[in-house]
Formats: structure tokens, C-alpha cells, sequence
């Protein structure tokens, strides 16, 4: 593994365990402690507030400058071996510390030496797993690289964290903000308005809303701050400085426009007599179709004007061969776009669940012959995986989400209709969403992360780091099964990876897939799918 591969597996591996100590700590008692027992609380949370955006900082600090001494470790680590010694070290002294954290609380509050305790484990055991990836004179000389970086590291963490707790301050007055605009959208079209400023609550005679702080369009704001700086980023090269950082702000308007004008629709379909799909399901769909356009059409935007990018009129060229990317992220966003619509319509229940399974063979049928050049082959491997991670998926869910039943508006449906709406999302499940995600996570991703014209790049040449990358991404989609999603995505792409063949991987997902669509429709385990 290369050095940058080795900080993520470290990365990876400390999220995981600090995700299941969560599980070792009374927090019944921690949340009553008082005195020296909220203090230790209290550290806690600026700590952690404190430790992640200082963490990704000195990341994304050490990619930007490319320092020649950090490319040189980087280039050594490669020969340096996984040290398994120190990692049963690690797991030993973790094991420990699981346990140490039951002690923490008793009921005469906090133990002060059960704390200490447990923080000589945590750096005796954080040593443990820095020396099993490595020696710990190469961590030194990789920490001395970053020099004046651990510095700009730590001012924009510390501004992270003050920015989080002074943004509480901005909800309320955003939300005035926002109803101000939203009021003068609908005022042309409702004469009889009404609309008072002191509780935010905008009425006609049929329907009526009220802008709460948590519709102030802050989160979708940032979103789209976390959105623009990473395209910024990871298209760095293609982008002309310091006039492309103006994309930002210009994102961060948009969507905050598009907020009011997602408001007056709710009003306006609430008010034409259908308040369920008001607030049931264009309310909670609404948002994300505004970001999706916003950052779609900042990107469309951005890369074809000529005093921002470096290639104004690739695009186009592009679109005229046949553009590679779309190919293999349509079939996905397509899923995605017609989740959104299907569930926008809606009031509670996704009745229009098929649009999801037209939207994606649309697409694959459209781009079938670029993507003939894939290797769709497959044999008993990627089966065998598909089978293995649908028993990790069963016992995943067992922990991580409630069980479920049939959806009620579903078992009221006829047989007919019911059938058909099961057989839409087994397609959906089995047949459509494998291949457009193994496309989109493995097709694309995992090789763009290494070159910009990744259809150039053989899958048996990625390494570790796109495949772990593409992998966490892969998990984030799956909401509260990220932790099984991120296993499923690495071995899907590991793979692929020690095949070359995208049948395998897709064979893979497809098994999995249909497994678990058995077991949730044999056993009534709907929330496996």
C-alpha cells in the first residue's frame, strides 16, 4: 500500500472503532452527569467537532500542494509490509478499551480514573495500529513533511468548529429571510394572502405553511458549500484561479433562491386541494431535486465559460464523439432523478416505484454499445461474493435498522396492482440498480480517480486508495447500512479489480441483491430492501 492508502485504512478503521465504542458507553448516565462528569462530555464533543474537519483540512492541504518529500514516502511505503504483531496488539488493546469505557460512569457520576485509564489505552492502542501499517519513523518523517500544513490544518478546523455553533444563530434569521421571499413569490398570485412576519406563517383560505428555522435553506446551503469546493478540488486542473472559487458563492444563492421558490410550490400544490403530496412527498423531495439542478447546472454553467475553465468547449466535442461519462452515469442518476420524481408525486407511499426500472433501461439501452467494450464475462467468484456479502447484509441490518413489514398503502393495493409494484422493485432491485451503480462506482469512479480519461485505465491497475474511496462513497448511499455498504463496495471492487471484468462485479451485486429480495419478501423483512 502507498502511504496516502495506509492513512485511510488507518482513517477507516478508527471511524469503525469509534462507531462501536458508541456502543460500550452508558449514555443514560453520561447525559446526567454533572460536574466533572459534563466536562468530560463536553471535551468530548469539541473534540470530535474539532478532530474531523482538522483531519480532512491537513488531507485535502497535503493533496493540493503535492509536496515532493510526502510523493517520496508515498513511493516507499509501497515495499513496506502489513505488520500483523502489531496489529493483534491493536486489537487486544481495543478490546480492552471497549471494556474500560463501561467504567467511566457509576452513580456517584464520572470515574475519573476509569477515563484516565481509558485514554492510556486509546494512545497505547492508536500507537498499536499506526505501527502495524507502518514503522513509526515513517509516520514521523510523513508528519515532519506536512511542516506549516498541521498549522493551516488546525486554524481551519477551529474555524470549522466556531462556524458550527455560530451558525445556530443564523437559523432564525434566514427563515425571515426566506419567507420575505417566499411571500413576495406568492403575493402575484394569492392577492388575498396572508402573511405575518412575527411567526413566519403564510395562509390562504385553504392552506397554509409555515416557514420553521430548519427551512431556512442553510442545510441545502451547505450542501452545496461541501459540493462546489470538492468539484473545485478534484477539477482543480481544469478550472482557472482565483476567479473559479466564485463558483461558490454563486451556488450558495442559487440554492438559497431555489428554497423560497420550493416553498411556494409546496403552497401552491397544497392549495390546489393536494396536501398530502405537499407534504408528504414533494416537502421531503422537493429539496434534494433543487440541489441536484443547482449543482448540475453550476457545473454545465462553469466548465463553458471561458474566463473560469480551461476547456470552455470540451463539452461539446465531447457530446459529438460520444461522451464517455455519460455512458456510465446516466443509468444511476436517471434511478436516482426518477426516485426523487416518483416519491415528489407521492403522499407517503411510492406508488410510481416503476419509473425507477424505465428511467435506468432507458438509459442502458441507449448507451449499449459504448458500453459493449466492457468485459461482461463472469464465473463463480463474483457469485460466491454476492453470496457471502448477503449473509454480512442479514446480519448488518439485524443491528443497524428496525425490522419491517409490508408497507400498509401496499397490503391495501389489489393482488394485481400489488404484484405488479413487487415485481417493479425486484427488477428495480436485482436487474436495474446493479448495473447502473457497478457502472457508475466501479465503471467510472474507481478508474476517474486516477486519470481523466479513465476508459484508458485497466481495472488490474487500481490500487487500494480509489478502492477504498469509491467504496466509502459506495456505502454513504445506503444511508444506515453504510457500514455493510462500504464492505459490499470494496469487495465489488476488489473483485473487479482481481478479474478485470465488470460481469464479475455486477454478477456480484446481482446475487446480493437478489438474495436479500428473497428473504425480505419470504420472511416479511421489508427493510432489507
Amino acid at each position: 500500500m502507498s502511504l496516502a492508502a495506509r492513512v485511510g485504512s488507518l482513517l477507516g478503521a478508527l471511524f469503525v472503532e469509534k462507531f462501536v465504542l458508541n456502543f460500550f458507553v452508558d449514555t443514560s448516565m453520561a447525559d446526567a452527569a454533572r460536574g466533572a462528569g459534563a466536562l468530560v462530555r463536553l471535551a468530548q464533543h469539541i473534540g470530535f467537532r474539532f478532530a474531523v474537519p482538522f483531519t480532512l483540512s491537513l488531507a485535502l492541504f497535503a493533496l493540493v500542494r503535492g509536496d515532493p518529500a510526502l510523493a517520496r514516502l508515498n513511493a516507499e511505503s509501497r515495499a513496506l509490509p502489513v505488520r500483523g504483531r502489531w496489529l493483534l496488539l491493536h486489537l487486544l488493546l481495543f478490546a480492552a478499551l471497549a471494556a474500560s469505557l463501561r467504567a467511566w460512569y457509576g452513580p456517584a457520576g464520572i470515574r475519573l480514573p476509569a477515563v484516565a485509564l481509558s485514554l492510556l489505552l486509546a494512545a497505547a492502542a492508536l500507537t498499536s495500529l499506526l505501527a502495524a501499517l507502518a514503522p513509526l519513523d515513517h509516520w514521523r518523517r510523513g508528519a515532519a513533511a506536512l511542516g506549516i500544513l498541521w498549522v493551516y490544518a488546525g486554524a481551519a478546523a477551529a474555524a470549522a468548529s466556531a462556524a458550527f455553533t455560530w451558525s445556530q444563530d443564523l437559523w432564525g434569521y434566514t427563515a425571515q429571510v426566506t419567507f420575505r421571499l417566499v411571500r413576495l413569490l406568492l403575493a402575484p398570485i394569492f392577492p388575498a394572502l396572508h402573511a405575518d412576519a412575527a411567526t413566519r406563517v403564510l395562509a390562504t383560505q385553504h392552506f397554509a405553511i409555515y416557514v420553521a428555522p430548519y427551512c431556512s435553506g442553510l442545510e441545502g446551503m451547505a450542501l452545496m458549500l461541501a459540493f462546489a469546493a470538492a468539484w473545485l478540488l478534484c477539477f482543480r486542473k481544469e478550472y482557472l484561479f482565483p476567479q473559479a472559487l466564485l463558483i461558490i458563492p454563486a451556488g450558495l444563492l442559487l440554492i438559497f433562491a431555489l428554497n423560497a421558490v420550493r416553498i411556494a410550490a409546496l403552497m401552491l400544490i397544497g392549495n390546489a386541494g393536494y396536501p398530502d403530496i405537499a407534504l408528504y412527498g414533494f416537502h421531503s423531495q422537493a429539496g434534494w431535486i433543487a440541489f441536484n439542478g443547482a449543482a448540475c447546472a453550476l457545473v454545465l454553467v462553469s466548465r463553458r465559460i471561458p474566463w473560469l475553465s480551461r476547456a470552455p468547449g470540451r463539452d461539446e466535442a465531447q457530446t459529438a464523439a460520444g461522451n464517455p461519462t455519460a455512458a456510465y452515469l446516466l443509468p444511476l442518476l436517471a434511478i436516482l432523478a426518477a426516485g426523487m420524481l416518483s416519491r415528489a408525486i407521492s403522499s407517503g407511499f411510492e406508488t410510481w416505484y416503476a419509473l425507477r426500472f424505465v428511467a435506468a433501461a432507458v438509459c442502458l439501452v441507449a448507451y449499449r454499445r459504448r458500453l459493449r467494450s466492457l468485459d461482461w464475462r463472469f464465473g463463480w467468484r463474483g457469485i460466491a461474493v454476492g453470496t457471502a456479502l448477503s449473509a454480512v447484509w442479514l446480519a448488518a441490518s439485524h443491528f443497524l435498522v428496525t425490522s419491517r413489514g409490508m408497507p400498509a398503502p401496499l397490503a391495501a393495493m389489489s393482488p394485481a396492482a400489488r404484484d405488479l409494484w413487487i415485481a417493479a422493485r425486484a427488477a428495480t432491485a436485482i436487474a436495474a440498480a446493479p448495473l447502473a451503480e457497478e457502472l457508475a462506482y466501479r465503471g467510472y469512479l474507481l478508474r476517474r480517480l486516477l486519470a481523466e480519461d479513465f476508459e484508458a485505465v485497466r481495472f488490474e491497475a487500481v490500487g487500494w486508495t480509489p478502492l477504498v474511496i469509491t467504496a466509502v462513497a459506495f456505502g454513504a448511499l445506503h444511508g444506515a447500512l453504510w457500514l455493510p455498504g462500504i464492505a459490499a463496495g470494496i469487495a465489488y471492487g476488489w473483485i473487479i479489480v482481481r478479474t478485470g471484468r465488470m460481469g464479475e462485479a455486477v454478477a456480484a451485486h446481482v446475487t446480493t441483491n437478489a438474495l436479500l429480495a428473497a428473504c425480505a419478501l419470504a420472511m416479511g423483512q421489508w427493510q432489507l430492501w
